[in-house]
């Protein structure tokens, strides 16, 4: 076939996975989208680089996620956020698609126990080409087809006991091997738990024996050879067999508190806590893995990182975005971003860093070893939820609105 066909060929070919952004983190996990094309520069309130916005039900600090024609995401409303609700927006116009209403189930424990700030969706759903993976605060865990009707769904609360933690569930779910993985820490009985993906029946649960409250997702990665869950929690990184939920090995050197996502790339994993806290860089390459370096003071309480090329880059909760060198962990720099406070992740595309605070500004960083701002961008309303990038379009949830933003 010549190169004129191949073009051709390419150009007919459906909408990709990876034109897509199915999960917490985007389709690798780790906030980086191997796309380009992407907006830089949008103004809100003066509609520039706007696509569409559409009027959201309820509250949420969930991310949306983006799956052929659909973008997902979940909210809650009502008294006490008891209402729940997931979300299917057209991803071409904005216009809603469908919608799923369901009702908290609490177990014996009120919702005040969930201090509802932006209520109890604050989980990113997980999306297959068949399946939509729902995880709210309450630990409500329901699994939709992809027309929104359910299939299955749990009472994390009811089976398990109530989630004694200052925030409720805040780990997003995550599918692997034919399960969802859901990891709850809190301050009685945190556990790990595996269910299959079609029929909702536990696979298996493992117990995180010292681990306790904490809003970190985890990841799935190859493990000297194997397949395995790595979490973060109170103090520590742990690994947990794919197949049987045993844990396979156990590493210290976090702070106590841990909601950042770890970012694997290239047999390392990345792993921050805080406030204030160490970045590690982890040796996956071997069954019990090892530090290869750490940087003190870079850690954020709640904003994941992003590695791009030899690279990281990271923003504490106050606004002051770091770059480090991903061999050794040296300094490249460490700047103000001057928007304001950070709770959204950053994201990555086309060399370029998105740095979202609370306000809903998103200020631009050059991905490079030497600090340069390409723009900030007003979205005119609060945003506490992290971008998703599919497309050449930035998807973005305020505290009233879902965005799609693009040139």
């Amino acid at each position: 076939m010549n190169r004129a066909l191949v073009i051709l060929a390419l150009m007919l070919l459906p909408l990709s996975a990876a034109a897509d952004w199915p999960q917490w983190r985007g389709p690798t996990a780790d906030g980086v989208s191997a796309e380009t094309g992407f907006p830089t520069e949008w103004d809100g309130k003066a509609g520039t680089n706007v696509r569409w916005k559409a009027k959201l039900p309820g509250a949420g600090n969930s991310s949306p996620v983006v799956v052929g024609d659909d973008v997902i995401l979940t909210a809650s409303s009502g008294r006490d956020h008891s209402e729940l609700h997931v979300l299917c927006y057209d991803r071409a116009t904005g216009q809603e698609r469908w919608r799923t209403d369901l009702t908290a189930t609490p177990a014996d424990a009120p919702f005040s126990m969930f201090p509802p700030e932006r209520g109890h969706a604050a989980c990113t759903a997980a999306v297959t080409d068949k399946a939509v993976v729902a995880l709210f605060g309450t630990g409500d865990l329901v699994v939709l087809d992809r027309a929104g009707k359910p299939l299955w769904a749990r009472s994390l609360t009811k089976e398990y006991g109530v989630i004694r933690n200052d925030y409720g569930i805040a780990a997003s779910p995550i599918v692997a091997g034919g399960v969802v993985l859901v990891q709850v820490d809190h301050l009685e009985g945190s556990y790990l738990l595996a269910a299959d993906l079609t029929t909702g029946k536990t696979k298996w649960r493992a117990e995180r024996r010292g681990v306790y409250d904490n809003w970190a997702t985890p990841v799935v990665a190859t493990v000297g050879g194997d397949r395995q869950a790595v979490c973060l929690g109170t103090k520590t990184i742990k690994g947990y067999d794919l197949a049987t939920g045993k844990e396979r090995w156990s590493l210290d050197g976090l702070e106590r508190l841990c909601s950042c996502t770890p970012v694997v790339r290239g047999g390392r994993l990345f792993a921050v806590s805080g406030p204030a806290g160490a970045t590690l860089a982890v040796d996956l390459t071997v069954s019990q893995p090892k530090v290869l370096w750490q940087s003190k003071k870079t850690g954020p309480f709640v904003p994941s990182a992003v590695v791009v090329g030899d690279l990281y880059f990271v923003s504490d909760d106050q606004g002051t975005a770091t770059c480090l060198d991903l061999k050794t962990g040296a300094e490249k720099w460490r700047e103000r971003l001057g928007a304001g406070r950070m709770r959204p992740s950053p994201v990555a595309a086309g060399g370029r860093i998105y740095f979202t605070a609370l306000d809903g500004t998103t200020t631009v960083v050059k991905a490079a070893d030497e600090f340069e701002v390409i723009a900030k961008n007003p979205l005119g309303e609060d945003a506490a939820a992290s971008l998703a990038l599919a497309g050449g379009r930035v998807f973005v949830r305020g505290d009233k609105h879902l965005w799609c933003l693009g040139e």
